[in-house]
């Protein structure tokens, strides 16, 4: 006995990201309470149990399928197996714009389909401008949903079990457990250390403190810090961090609920529901350092250096034996020629190189 459906939606390959695979969604969740039906070949998962907890899906194959209308996008290729009162094509695309990426494109026209209807009223003119078959407009459905907000955490550290690799593997199960959604970029230089959809790996970069200032939390899960430069920049940049009870955090004055959550070095019983409840507009002032009283005052030189340029002369070393190329002037020098070298190059002509020899004499510096 053959089902009767009131309205079928075909699509033959419901991939995992794309316009038309919202539409499908975005219609399933605005039209819930009509009879829709969704006939498809292929299917992400994922897209096929978003879209079932609102409408029926049907995997086509082979069989003969009745309905009031059927919808198609794109592909008829199971139009013979229909038995429906209409046959309506939904235009997704700007198909004369298409023709001229794409010189073999068919108009997507059969003799069965009874009405065509277009999702902007570009659409429908282009299609008609490309077929000659008249389009009646219906822009796609759109249901806006305030997003949730996502928990954003970073963490800047080395993957190692003293940096607490065992406790973001205990802490993002938590997370998970308790079903908060989030996103946890970690800047490390170990790619696969956990594995979890919510962790994404990035290169250590050098600039860090404005991704850190980007996230609700740092994390640093450690055993023990001796200071934690990614805990004090976070915090000078307004961002709570979630820690562990290591001395040093302490000594830096974090309070729990304040400016900081600290969680115990064993993971148990924490609620990280309250992790939702970002704690905002504190002040921290970094610890004073005493270095000056360390160091021997004698001002730099290191300025001038770097502006200093010198006028050098080839040795005949270049030529001794296999002639060398000098990676700066990408040739072997003529012995005697003169050119011009930054304090950095003088140092490695002069000695500091790998064959520890001396390939200039110092004509001048400017």
């Amino acid at each position: 006995m053959t089902t009767t459906y009131s309205n079928i939606y075909y699509f033959n390959n419901i991939c995992a990201i794309g316009g038309t695979e919202t539409f499908l969604y975005q219609l399933a969740k605005k039209y819930k309470d009509l009879d829709l039906t969704i006939v498809y070949r292929d299917a992400d998962i994922t897209q096929l149990n978003r879209l079932k907890q609102y409408v029926r899906c049907i995997k086509f194959t082979g069989q003969k399928l009745k309905c009031k209308k059927i919808f198609f996008n794109y592909h008829f290729d199971i139009i013979d197996n229909v038995d429906a009162e209409e046959y309506i094509l939904v235009v997704h695309a700007d198909y004369a714009a298409l023709k001229k990426t794409m010189p073999n494109l068919k108009p997507p026209i059969h003799n069965k389909i009874t009405k065509y209807i277009g999702v902007s009223k570009n659409a429908c003119k282009m299609f008609t401008q490309f077929t000659g078959k008249p389009c009646e407009l219906c822009y796609n459905p759109f249901t806006y949903e305030k997003p949730k907000k996502q928990l954003k955490l970073v963490s800047a550290t080395r993957l190692s079990r003293e940096k607490g690799k065992n406790r973001i593997i205990a802490l993002a199960n938590l997370l998970d457990k308790a079903k908060i959604d989030y996103v946890w970029t970690i800047y490390t230089t170990d790619k696969k250390a956990i594995e979890n959809p919510h962790i994404i790996y990035k290169d250590p970069v050098l600039d860090i403190e404005k991704y850190i200032a980007d996230a609700d939390y740092l994390v640093q899960l450690s055993d023990n810090e001796g200071f934690c430069y990614s805990v004090v920049e976070a915090l000078c940049s307004g961002v709570p961090v979630i820690v562990t009870p290591c001395p040093v955090f302490e000594e830096f004055g974090l309070k729990d609920g304040i400016n900081s959550y600290i969680v115990p070095f064993d993971m148990k019983n924490i609620d990280v529901k309250k992790f939702l409840k970002v704690p905002k507009n504190f002040t921290f002032t970094p610890p004073k350092d005493s270095w000056k009283t360390f160091l021997d005052n004698t001002p730099s030189t290191y300025e001038k250096e770097k502006k200093a340029i010198y006028l050098v002369e080839a040795l005949p070393i270049y030529h001794e034996g296999k002639p060398i190329t000098d990676s700066q002037l990408g040739r072997v020098p003529e012995v005697g020629e003169r050119w011009e070298v930054n304090k950095e190059r003088l140092d490695i002509l002069l000695g500091n190189n790998p064959r520890h020899q001396v390939f200039v004499k110092v004509i001048n510096m400017k």
